[in-house]
């Protein structure tokens, strides 16, 4: 069966509004169940004449005990439901005039499969075209202009989200389209020599003299912890109240959810800067530490619990944590989580929100695992400019 494109668009984008809304629905298929067009035909033989579908049409998302078609009316609904549609008119009209420009741009793309190849090249080069010069200028002068962190009411709306699955969209036709807008996305600045560290510390952007430095709301944060926890904050990731945040302290006498993380990969970290026989002996204890210590405990939390995420069932910094420690440990046993099933959930849960499922693929800001030469470079630029 093949799934048309615009439904399962429509999916991505409940499933992005319902996440934010609160998470404990994003897989809950109690929450919003989705009849999406299968075959070539829109109409689904057997499916209009049981008086399902309104207007004899797909996408249909069953939520609230209604059955809900137009894609439109649906995303209008989910985002109002969870806050995510502007306080006012004012705002809404806002909402709806950017989310409106991303599906003119989103309707070219998802046609593009179903044109013939010497068509599809041309329609990719007027995606990019739209893209750069039309949506991509307003949408990074709205966020210049205000100063904010989104698009309207500096909250997070209904045409972040669009926006969001737009740009994915688009960088799946041509990879880097966003570079030249940096309110689009975030910058990254590699040092690249003991010069640039040194210039750093001299013109004292570095408190404590030391890497990694996140700028962000005009501040300029280190200390590793400290700028999780900020960034956890602000995105709702780090609980809705003081409980919530105890249980990241705190687990059966056990470390915190992610110092608990911390502590299993600052090993991992420095594995290259080890000579080879006891770079072995380090990956063995990373193994067995995981195996042991670590991965048993998270286990045993989802199976208690029994719910998809870590804390409040709801998406958390203690997952992305545990999730980037999975992923590390697996770097060095592809196997690691085979004892493992609700982890193994877990993961792929994570791995397929959408902002993360980018983050994974090739081509990301994501690095690899630190082989010898960057062991070395980063020697070169660090050792003894303390």
């Amino acid at each position: 069966m093949r799934t048309k494109r615009r439904g399962v668009l429509l999916l991505q984008i409940v499933w992005l509004l319902l996440s934010q809304g609160g998470a404990s629905e994003l897989y809950n298929p109690e929450a919003a169940k989705f009849t999406l067009p299968l075959e070539k035909n829109l109409l689904c033989p057997g499916i209009p004449q049981d008086g399902v579908l309104l207007f004899q049409q797909v996408p249909m998302v069953e939520i609230d005990g209604m059955k809900m078609v137009q894609s439109r009316a649906i995303l209008n609904y989910i985002a109002a439901k969870h806050n995510l549609y502007g306080k006012d008119l004012k705002e809404r009209a806002l909402i709806d005039m950017y989310c409106e420009a991303t599906m003119d741009l989103n309707e070219i793309i998802m046609m593009i499969p179903f044109k013939p190849a010497d068509t599809r090249e041309k329609e990719e080069e007027l995606v990019f075209e739209r893209a750069t010069t039309r949506y991509f200028p307003v949408f990074e002068k709205v966020l210049k202009d205000h100063g904010q962190n989104f698009l309207v009411g500096n909250v997070m709306s209904r045409a972040d989200i669009q926006l969001l699955e737009t740009i994915l969209m688009v960088e799946e036709v041509k990879a880097g389209t966003v570079s030249k807008f940096p309110l689009l996305k975030f910058e990254e600045q590699l040092i690249s020599s003991k010069e640039e560290l040194e210039k750093l510390r001299q013109d004292g952007v570095l408190l404590f003299q030391q890497m990694p430095m996140v700028e962000i709301d005009g501040m300029k944060l280190v200390q590793t912890r400290a700028i999780l926890n900020y960034i956890a904050a602000k995105y709702n990731l780090y609980g809705k109240d003081l409980k919530e945040r105890a249980l990241y302290r705190t687990i059966s006498g056990i470390n915190m959810y992610c110092e608990a993380t911390m502590d299993l990969n600052e090993i991992i970290m420095v594995l290259a800067f080890k000579t080879a026989d006891v770079r072995e002996k380090d990956e063995a204890l990373i193994l067995e530490r995981a195996s042991t210590r670590y991965f048993p405990v998270f286990e045993k939390v989802l199976k208690d619990h029994g719910q998809n995420f870590l804390i409040g069932n709801m998406l958390s910094r203690a997952d992305i944590q545990v999730l980037e420690t999975m992923l590390m440990v697996e770097e060095i046993k592809a196997d690691s989580l085979s004892k493992f099933p609700l982890l193994q959930a877990l993961k792929a849960r994570m791995s397929n929100i959408p902002p993360i499922k980018k983050f994974l693929q090739p081509g990301s800001p994501r690095k690899p695992p630190t082989d010898a030469n960057t062991a070395a470079e980063a020697i070169k630029i660090f050792n003894c400019a303390s």
